[in-house]
């Protein structure tokens, strides 16, 4: 499976992306990751590989480069710094991030040039459901992994801003975490319902933010993480094959 980095420049700096695609001529759909708070790293090099498995070019653009943020990042010794980072990394921003790596393709023959996927875990959660809105009829699907902030009382809440989303999303939610409690998945759910946006909302029991990520064995719930692996690769083989 054939690996890459690439470099891009934008009007900010300079963004590195991490690129990973089955062996073969192709097109293969793209799928784009969107990291956690914890920044790029090995780990989710080895998410978007697993993904890539499936069929697909994964895009995995580093989204802290505003910052000089480099993974792997410890919120015990970095937190303040990673929130920030976090804060200033609007909608809009990650947008322009996520166009100027998929222009890496123009014209590649091996990668498609259709509508693309979604995945993001944390902070990439969240995007995923905001860029679900901004790009709107250019995304086909998103999978939100143990996100934050999708539904709060802020004005630019994610669940207050659904009219674009033509995408079928997937959340897939840790049942112990304060980021996604049920008072929140529940003004989410009817959000999406009343914007008819397709999705599946499903609780994981047992599980704690960030289960996803073998490396903090305090977190890692490894039935959850399966479960939504076959939720995610059903969601792209359905949305984008």
């Amino acid at each position: 499976m054939p690996d890459r980095n690439e470099t891009v420049t934008t009007p900010d700096g300079t963004m590195e992306v991490f690129i990973t695609r089955p062996d073969g001529d192709g097109p293969f759909p793209v799928v784009v990751q969107l990291m956690d708070g914890l920044g790029m790293r090995d780990e989710l090099h080895g998410h978007a590989r697993r993904v890539a498995s499936w069929g697909y070019c994964v895009v995995s653009p580093d989204l802290f480069y505003r910052q000089g943020l480099k993974g792997p990042l410890n919120f015990n010794t970095q937190g303040e710094k990673i929130m920030a980072a976090i804060g200033g990394l609007t909608a809009q921003l990650a947008k322009a991030d996520v166009e100027a790596a998929l222009a890496l393709f123009e014209g590649d023959p091996a990668v498609g040039q259709g509508k693309i996927g979604l995945h993001g875990y944390c902070m990439g959660g969240k995007l995923t459901l905001e860029l679900s809105q901004a790009m709107d009829d250019k995304v086909a699907c998103g999978a939100s992994i143990h996100p934050g902030g999708l539904a709060t009382d802020a004005p630019g809440s994610p669940h207050r801003h659904l009219d674009r989303v033509s995408a079928e999303l997937y959340f897939g939610i840790a049942d112990n975490d304060a980021m996604a409690t049920p008072e929140q998945m529940s003004e989410l759910e009817a959000a999406l319902k009343a914007a008819g946006v397709s999705n599946q909302l499903e609780w994981h029991p047992g599980a704690l933010h960030g289960f996803m990520m073998p490396s903090r064995a305090e977190l890692y719930h490894k039935a959850a993480a399966e479960t939504v692996w076959r939720r995610m690769e059903d969601l792209f083989a359905r949305c984008l094959k």
